[in-house]
């Protein structure tokens, strides 16, 4: 009797994964790069891709800022994810790299500094009293990087600005800009070239003043391991058919690369350089 109830239990337990494994929804977790509405049009037919290769179904999960995006990543709450370098960097320990985007023959991008062109900003000193916009306290090239590079200029408080915006997002503080609604920001390089290359006019008055050094591109992430080597096969393959290409296309991707884990390093540097002094959020420099 006890050997049958045994053998009932171990069944029971085997089913139970099985159709757990079964009804599991793939969930791909993407930061706020860029905003909402460019992420909606940038992601189409990704989920249903993955669906598709995988045979297990598929879901896309926004997040309006970074830190949202980390609770779920660290709470295991999505399998792989889009994130940015910066919110890579603060928490690579709990995660692993799947793959890294390869743009225009590069796996690296960079941090601008922007201006409005009627705005007489040529120098970073020449900020003083203006209006300045970061994107995301977690974001490499829209808060991280410049203001590394502000200390480095010796502008340690915020009241050298007239006015610090946080935007949420490298297209809309491309936007405010180019509309003179701020006078400058942080963004990254490849969503300036992405949206100069969808329309010159949504960069029309915009003139670069500062490019940073080369940074590892953001990454995708794996949370979930027992998925990892199947992701990553489909991630690699993605630019060998033709439907992977055309979603490539659509987010401004050639193909995804493997990229060594050391190479964010100079991030996790800097960041370690700005969080010293950063004081905390009473005393806030930024």
């Amino acid at each position: 009797m006890v050997k049958i109830i045994s053998t009932s239990i171990f069944v029971l337990m085997l089913f139970t994964t099985l159709l757990a494994e079964t009804f599991h929804t793939i969930k791909i977790g993407v930061s706020s790069i860029v905003s909402a509405e460019t992420n909606i049009k940038m992601y189409d037919g990704l989920a249903e891709y993955i669906t598709k290769k995988t045979g297990t179904k598929s879901e896309i999960i926004y997040r309006k800022n970074y830190k949202d995006m980390n609770e779920l990543i660290t709470n295991k709450q999505v399998d792989l994810s889009f994130i940015c370098t910066g919110a890579y960097v603060s928490i690579d320990n709990a995660i692993d790299i799947l793959a890294v985007p390869q743009v225009n023959g590069k796996t690296y991008y960079k941090s601008l500094i922007i201006v409005n062109k009627t705005s007489n900003i040529h120098t970073i000193s020449d900020l003083k009293n203006k209006i300045f916009a970061f994107t995301d306290p977690l974001s490499n090239t829209g808060y991280i990087y410049p203001v590394y590079l502000l200390l480095q200029n010796g502008i340690t408080d915020r009241r050298y600005f007239k006015k610090v915006y946080y935007t949420n997002s490298h297209d809309k503080s491309i936007f405010l800009v180019n509309n003179g609604v701020v006078d400058a920001a942080a963004v990254d390089n490849m969503i300036f070239e992405y949206l100069s290359k969808i329309s010159p006019k949504y960069v029309e008055n915009i003139n670069i003043i500062h490019s940073s050094m080369e940074f590892p591109n953001p990454p995708v992430v794996i949370t979930n391991f027992s998925l990892k080597d199947k992701l990553k096969q489909i991630f690699l393959n993605m630019h060998n058919d033709p439907e992977g290409k055309a979603i490539l296309k659509n987010l401004g991707i050639e193909k995804f690369v493997i990229v060594p884990k050391k190479e964010y390093d100079i991030i996790k540097n800097i960041k370690s350089f700005v969080d010293k002094n950063v004081k905390n959020t009473n005393n806030k420099i930024f």
